[in-house]
């Protein structure tokens, strides 16, 4: 399913210039490696996954043996990437900053890795996106339940609920630095906060909400009301609830 979405356009169509021919590459929060087996194909001088789980980059490492693609997959934390200094050209990084323990730390792993004028290039949600709080697929297709509820009654009701279930799925527990399961809470203000301290160049736009259907929202034909939604995400008071996607450029400076 990675690599189909990555062949029908994916993270990559975000950033319509950016040529991986060359490069070394690491995908950072590689998943079950779909989308490095793509960015492989596109001719990266080299490719290494990092994901916290074995089991994730075992499966990465068999699908990119079944697509004769020569990648990388390493287990490994984003705040403390298992890479030396200066080694990678980009950083690619798809629905994944919304879940790292530390945001800021992850960002300064990042500026670690890249050579001198590589850059990082990351997609992912607000926290307060209408299902930022990422419970549509498992516990409840309710719009923005974190901005009209407590983060704190979320977690207590659907620990009540799904304790009820007979299926045996459970979320991971709570980290620290959560503010629901496998979230931590990162925003728009948040992150450029964290990015106006970091000694390099940034670029933070704000993809407007329904500019992209492929999940449950397309049955509303959302997308007809798209440019109705799209000048919200530059009100302040409402650009949180009405972003689609934080589309984040960082590049390292030259020394």
């Amino acid at each position: 399913m990675e690599y189909e979405d990555e062949v029908a356009g994916g993270f990559l169509k975000w950033f319509p210039s950016l040529s991986l021919t060359g490069k070394d590459v690491l995908d950072l929060g590689c998943g079950y490696g779909g989308r490095s087996v793509r960015y492989a194909e596109l001719g990266p001088r080299s490719l290494t996954g990092i994901e916290p789980t074995e089991r994730q980059c075992s499966e990465a490492r068999e699908f990119a043996a079944s697509r004769n693609v020569a990648a990388t997959f390493v287990t490994g934390f984003a705040e403390s990437i298992p890479l030396p200094a200066e080694c990678v050209d980009c950083v690619l990084s798809y629905d994944v900053l919304e879940h790292v323990c530390d945001v800021g730390k992850t960002l300064e792993e990042c500026l670690r890795v890249l050579k001198a004028g590589g850059s990082l290039y990351a997609i992912f949600p607000p926290f307060h996106h209408p299902t930022g709080s990422h419970f549509e697929s498992w516990l409840s297709k309710m719009p923005w339940p974190n901005v009209l509820f407590p983060c704190r009654a979320l977690v207590k009701a659907g620990t009540g609920i799904i304790s009820r279930r007979a299926d045996s799925y459970r979320p991971n527990r709570l980290r620290p630095t959560d503010r629901l399961w496998g979230l931590n809470g990162i925003t728009i203000r948040k992150l450029r906060q964290i990015t106006g301290g970091l000694d390099a160049g940034f670029s933070i736009e704000l993809a407007p909400l329904f500019s992209t259907l492929n999940s449950k929202w397309g049955a509303w034909h959302m997308k007809y009301y798209a440019p109705f939604f799209a000048p919200l995400r530059h009100v302040p008071i409402l650009q949180e609830c009405f972003t689609h996607r934080i589309v984040l450029t960082m590049t390292k400076a030259h020394r």
